[in-house]
């Protein structure tokens, strides 16, 4: 028996779909995908599944969210996992490998292609509607349940992931090919920060195969309707810290500690502003 009526997201991500299937969402749902967060009357109605649409640490208000730059939340999934207080140890698996890819810890298991979130980021590409992706996402996440696919291993070939894969392959040969416009940047302090334009997938993990600290990814047309989206993230350094000055001249930024990310509206700051910032402040 489901103890809500509706469920309310944002972006379909790996975080957002392994939360839904912990609480059971399925495709007979009413799910809504939100342009910004869920309103205060939404947040406090427990009737309403909120999944990454804020109320981070109100879990007993079926909010999971860990966007909030003042406090450190363990990613939704992890949240829900533990509020259902779930005896599973294949779910369990599952949830620790989503956190591993969600957090990007410093160090973490070497995950080679075909990944599973490789998989999931190759039906990102493929599927377009955002309540398509979210619904692939959640079976993608189900099919590795019910096959007992270990998330920490290349998965196998199964021929409903197969042009999943075929998509992911064909991106990373893009960004193969769009990696050699990064711009690097070293701070007095020795910080080197990466910058790449770039509408392909995994523009991140990419710098920071180059060595760098901070990242910048510029996506001068993100979503639909496109608009001009900046992402700032790290693997060890705490760039929410930036958030304070980003708001002095552009509303509407947000994050959590090592990943932030320009307005959902769009962004009106040019890649100067952006950098300088950075330079004070790191």
């Amino acid at each position: 028996m489901k103890d809500y009526n509706s469920v309310n997201i944002q972006k379909p991500d790996l975080d957002t779909c392994m939360t839904a299937l912990v609480m059971g969402v399925s495709a007979t749902d009413c799910v809504a995908v939100l342009n910004g967060n869920a309103s205060e009357d939404e947040l406090r109605n427990p009737a309403v599944l909120c999944i990454e649409v804020g109320g981070s640490g109100l879990v007993h208000l079926n909010n999971f969210d860990h966007h909030d730059p003042d406090k450190y939340y363990p990613p939704a999934c992890q949240q829900a996992y533990e509020y259902k207080a779930i005896k599973d140890e294949k779910l369990h698996r599952l949830v620790s490998y989503v956190c591993i890819v969600d957090d990007r810890p410093e160090k973490h298991p070497s995950m080679p292609f075909p990944s599973l979130s490789s998989i999931f980021s190759g039906m990102l590409l493929a599927e377009k509607e955002p309540l398509k992706q979210f619904f692939s996402g959640i079976e993608i996440l189900q099919t590795a349940l019910v096959y007992n696919i270990d998330p920490f291993k290349s998965v196998p070939d199964l021929e409903s992931w197969r042009f999943y894969k075929e998509e992911k392959y064909k991106n990373q040969c893009e960004l193969d090919k769009i990696l050699q416009q990064a711009e690097f940047y070293v701070t007095n302090n020795g910080t080197m920060i990466g910058y790449l334009e770039s509408s392909v997938i995994g523009g991140i993990g990419a710098l920071y195969a180059q060595g760098c600290e901070v990242v910048i990814v510029y996506n001068p047309c993100f979503g639909t309707p496109p608009v001009k989206k900046y992402t700032i993230a790290s693997q060890n350094m705490k760039v929410a810290v930036l958030l304070k000055e980003l708001d002095k001249v552009e509303n509407g930024w947000g994050g959590r500690e090592t990943i932030i990310g320009s307005p959902r509206i769009g962004s009106a700051l040019n890649k100067n502003q952006i950098l300088n910032l950075i330079k004070r402040l790191l």
